[in-house]
């Protein structure tokens, strides 16, 4: 099942009322912050630009403020010195200073100011576990 299958399966599900990213967006995201976003990122945001369901806010496109992922990218790289090149920020758990980022190959990592560590291989399995969680 694709990652926009599995998102639209979620209740109560908010997602960014501007609607997807488009190519053109997205283009754009990836030159500003030097990467390519991985392919189911980019599944993601082109269908829902953003979503927030139960505790979870994920980054995304074709809206303003700190949820977009430039920003969010941006903001944590200026805050935390040890933020790795070639990654964007998926979610910021607002919880001991943990930031999620994923690498342009769609790696799933927590980021705990120089302390990175592996969590899943994909975005879908992430989403798995922010289900579970909630």
């Amino acid at each position: 099942m694709s990652i926009v299958e599995k998102i639209k399966k979620i209740k109560n599900l908010d997602k960014n009322p501007n609607g997807g990213a488009n190519e053109e967006q997205i283009e754009r995201a990836e030159k500003r912050l030097s990467l390519k976003f991985s392919k189911e990122y980019k599944e993601y945001i082109k269908e829902f630009g953003m979503i927030s369901f139960f505790a979870t806010e994920w980054s995304g496109l074709n809206i303003d403020g700190y949820f977009n992922v430039v920003n969010m990218t941006e903001d944590e790289k200026a805050l935390n010195e040890a933020f790795p090149e070639k990654y964007f920020a998926i979610e910021n758990l607002a919880v001991d200073g943990i930031i999620i980022i994923s690498n342009e190959e769609g790696e799933i990592y927590s980021l705990q100011y120089d302390k990175k560590e592996l969590i899943c291989s994909s975005l879908s399995e992430y989403l798995d576990i922010c289900l579970k969680r909630n």
